[in-house]
């Protein structure tokens, strides 16, 4: 009996040991790249809609399973892409994104109950969209632009 315990400390040291090493090893993959670097789809976008824009850096973050780019404007807007250059998040410190990227369900929702709040962030997800606002509401959306979650 004592031996299996052992053996399961053992096992649990090492699983620990090597979940600390993969979690030290996808922070330190974070690292600032060129425009040149980023997926073709996420250089055309930029190119197109955010062409008066000035960049101040791009990071790629390789994780196990997944690729992420950052692009970061001097405005304090910043522009998340995956590994296939589509965006996934837009957002802005300072003012309201651009809503040509908010589908109109979507707008429709928090013009008639927020009408004064503008709309800081927008993520894009297999299961629908997250916003959030300038009154620091978050809004959960499905795929069909149903609200179906509001967290302040």
């Amino acid at each position: 009996m004592k031996r299996i315990e052992t053996i399961i400390l053992s096992l649990a040291v090492l699983f620990a040991s090597a979940s600390a090493t993969a979690t030290t090893s996808t922070l330190a993959d974070d690292k600032v790249i060129d425009f040149s670097q980023l997926p073709a789809a996420a250089q055309s976008f930029i190119q197109s809609d955010f062409s008066t824009s000035e960049i101040s850096f791009i990071t790629k973050d390789t994780e196990v399973l997944d690729t992420t780019y950052d692009v970061q404007f001097t405005d304090g807007t910043e522009v998340e892409f995956n590994s296939k250059g589509e965006w996934k998040e837009i957002s802005s410190r300072k003012s309201e994104i651009n809503l040509k990227y908010v589908p109109k369900q979507i707008l429709s929702t928090v013009g008639t109950k927020w009408p004064k709040a503008e709309i800081r962030k927008i993520e894009r997800y297999k299961q629908g969209y997250e916003i959030e606002l300038s009154n620091r509401l978050e809004l959960k959306f499905d795929k069909k632009f149903r609200l179906l979650e509001i967290d302040d």
